[in-house]
């Protein structure tokens, strides 16, 4: 069983406009609350690590805009930061086989049905063959990085809690869903550490 690291296509645009902080003020404007820290650190650093739900914070989803670029691009399945966006050919193919691996969250843009995909499944890493990097003595990152085989095994995609949930994995089940269904936008890296 392969595991795959998922990346962006080269020269790719982000597809919608939704950042931390934009999250952060519709999530404070839903629950009638002023904006604080915690709600920041919360979108940033709690719902990638799994400890929250998206669906928790905004029950209604999200407001954001679907970009002109990305439009023209024109890809099924979209990787946003620790997130997939699915349009709606993508969503009728993964909906089902992915909700057992995470949260689908409504995405209101201007006309296009998009899908925010919050994964909350985290695989067991193999410390065995992991090693941690470090730079004058203090830990840097991981050198290499390698999953359970077993706890893989019937996972489609998940993160790393050593990487602190920020980068997206699949196994070759995912891959051949991508690729059987025909839908773009998505590039499987044998390199689990890679950021190009």
């Amino acid at each position: 069983m392969n595991v795959y690291q998922l990346r962006k296509p080269t020269n790719t645009y982000d597809v919608i406009d939704l950042d931390i902080m934009e999250m952060s003020k519709q999530i404070v404007k839903n629950a009638n609350e002023p904006m604080s820290d915690a709600i920041i650190r919360t979108v940033m650093s709690d719902v990638p690590q799994g400890n929250v739900t998206l669906t928790a914070l905004s029950p209604r989803g999200f407001t954001c805009k679907h970009l002109e670029r990305a439009k023209k691009q024109n890809y099924d399945i979209n990787l946003y930061s620790s997130f997939l966006v699915l349009n709606k050919t993508a969503y009728t193919y993964l909906s089902a086989p992915l909700s057992e691996f995470g949260e689908f969250i409504n995405l209101k843009t201007d006309g296009d049905k998009l899908y925010l995909f919050n994964p909350l499944t985290f695989a067991q890493e193999d410390l065995s063959l992991t090693e941690k990097a470090y730079l004058d003595g203090y830990e840097d990152g991981l050198k290499s990085l390698a999953f359970d085989k077993e706890d893989v095994r019937n996972k489609l995609i998940f993160k790393s809690k050593l990487q602190s949930g920020l980068s997206l994995y699949c196994t070759d089940d995912f891959k051949e869903l991508v690729n059987d269904n025909n839908l773009s936008g998505l590039v499987f890296n044998t390199d689990l550490l890679t950021y190009f």
